[in-house]
């Protein structure tokens, strides 16, 4: 198998599959309690993983699509991109712009058309972008779906079996889980969101500085 076919496959698996997969177990909980989830998957035969997974694929979609117009929203529309954009800013910076500018022969004041130019001319050379973005995008959507499991925690919590006088304990518990895998998430989200950004650049000093380059 070819090693850019492999990520993209883990690509599809961390971005898409793995949230796609999650909200769906979410919603499950949330209409039909945790019992008949338990019972559900342990009832499902080859045909009926396969239809899972394909159908998680395209929820995973919708999973990132709703972290990237949410977190923008809240976040401004340069958000994701704000690490590119305070390295553009550096003495480093300066560093890659100059480089730029001997390989190209022209300024690139645009951190954009930078970031795209070296990156089109690194190529295969950092594949490791692509896990970097991946995770992230995996984390992203944790945030997303730490969000929407409220709904079958309090399910759980009150409702499955019955309500008991530990409902409120076991939600404020669920509650207190569901924000620290959040709060981690986001954290993780960050660091991987500036290593898929900055070390571009950093990648591209590296290849133009090679002997022979």
């Amino acid at each position: 198998m070819d090693f850019s076919k492999l990520k993209l496959e883990l690509h599809d698996f961390l971005g898409l599959i793995l949230p796609g997969l999650i909200a769906i177990c979410e919603g499950w909980i949330s209409l039909r309690g945790w019992h008949a989830f338990v019972f559900g998957i342990g009832q499902l035969g080859g045909t009926g993983l396969t239809l899972l997974l394909v159908f998680a694929f395209g929820i995973g979609h919708i999973i990132q699509e709703l972290g990237d117009v949410t977190l923008k929203a809240i976040k401004g529309q340069r958000y994701f991109r704000g690490s590119r954009d305070r390295f553009w800013q550096t003495t480093e910076g300066e560093v890659v712009r100059d480089a730029i500018k001997k390989s190209f022969g022209h300024d690139i004041p645009s951190v954009d058309t930078a970031f795209d130019y070296c990156l089109t001319k690194l190529r295969d050379r950092f594949g490791k972008r692509d896990m970097f973005l991946a995770t992230s995008d995996l984390c992203r959507s944790f945030v997303v779906l730490s969000a929407l499991a409220l709904v079958p925690a309090m399910r759980i919590a009150f409702h499955d079996p019955h309500p008991s006088p530990n409902s409120y304990t076991a939600a404020a518990l669920l509650i207190l889980v569901l924000v620290t895998v959040s709060l981690l998430a986001w954290r993780r989200m960050l660091r991987f969101r500036e290593l898929s950004e900055t070390t571009v650049f950093r990648a591209y000093l590296a290849m133009v500085n090679e002997p022979g380059a």
